[in-house]
């Protein structure tokens, strides 16, 4: 496996960890008491974007997005 597969194969799950984290604080921010800000989900000290379920949930969605590009960027190059 080549470097540069493995570089992009992280940045792509990269990109969509974060698209995640972006939806869910937009989530958050317009679901929460009187805010109605996308970035009240960031902001707000009793968001749930920090509790330890959500991180793991983050982790889980990066981790599996690292392996489905892995495969699928490495099946494309082929010998």
């Amino acid at each position: 496996m080549k470097f540069d597969t493995i570089i992009r194969s992280f940045l792509i799950a990269i990109l969509v960890s974060f698209i995640a984290l972006i939806i869910e604080g937009a989530y958050y921010g317009l679901h929460l008491g009187n805010t109605y800000a996308l970035t009240a989900g960031f902001v707000n000290n009793y968001s749930d974007l920090t509790s330890p379920v959500n991180i793991i949930f983050l982790a889980i969605i990066f981790v599996l997005t690292l392996v489905i590009a892995l495969s699928k960027i490495s099946k494309k190059e082929g010998p």
